[in-house]
């Protein structure tokens, strides 16, 4: 890992597993300098790295804040009628469809269990949103869907990778053409979090109010 600058801002980036024993990919920038870019085998060891970097700000993939046991959030609803129209969606989410996967919601283990505080340096953020915005201009079809087979993943993820190259400074390329399977998948999840890291480095520069607003997924005080 890279030595840091005490003077330069931290951004954690995580693509965050729906249970807490599955792997979740997580990057540290430096600015826009890559630091660490990996996967991690649980939970408990996305905690562990947050922790050693408790003045870093914190984007995450993943519901942060789950209070609706059907249905959908607030935010879901709102960000679909900003992006239903471009073709971008969101799953639906709520604790009945999330506590299938996992005995707990892996995001509100996160914000309980690491120092960063929901809405001032921990926020959700969608890399979907943020390729659309500043980068691809539309959808880019990187996850696997019917219809989609491995060699048309990746070429899309060969799309996002040039892409994050243009923003982010440090060694992540990987031949895709090599990669099969797990190791496929996994650096997808890294991708994944460059962009979620990314995401908070482009609103800090670019002085939004709240971290990845103009996405319409930052924290939210969701009631429902």
């Amino acid at each position: 890992m890279q030595e840091i600058n005490n003077k330069s801002m931290l951004y954690i980036g995580i693509d965050l597993a729906w249970s807490e024993n599955n792997y979740s990919g997580i990057t540290l920038l430096e600015d826009n300098k890559l630091i660490y870019s990996g996967v991690v085998s649980s939970l408990d060891k996305v905690i562990d790295f947050v922790k050693k970097y408790p003045n870093a700000i914190v984007g995450v993939d993943a519901p942060l804040i789950v209070k609706n046991q059907t249905g959908n959030r607030t935010i879901e609803i709102e960000f679909l009628k900003d992006y239903s129209s471009k073709k971008l969606g969101v799953y639906p989410v709520n604790r009945n469809l999330m506590l299938k996967y996992s005995s707990v919601i892996v995001g509100e283990e996160l914000s309980k269990n690491i120092p960063q505080r929901l809405g001032k340096e921990l926020f959700e953020v969608y890399p979907h949103a943020t390729i659309m915005n500043c980068f691809h201009g539309s959808v880019l079809p990187y996850k696997r869907k019917k219809g989609r087979n491995t060699e048309y993943i990746r070429v899309q993820l060969k799309i996002l990778q040039n892409y994050i190259q243009n923003v982010v400074h440090g060694d992540f390329y990987k031949d895709i053409d090599e990669l099969k399977g797990t190791k496929l998948k996994h650096y997808e999840d890294m991708l994944d979090s460059i962009v979620c890291a990314y995401t908070l480095f482009y609103c800090e520069k670019h002085k939004h109010k709240t971290y990845a607003n103009i996405f319409k997924v930052p924290f939210q005080k969701d009631t429902k």
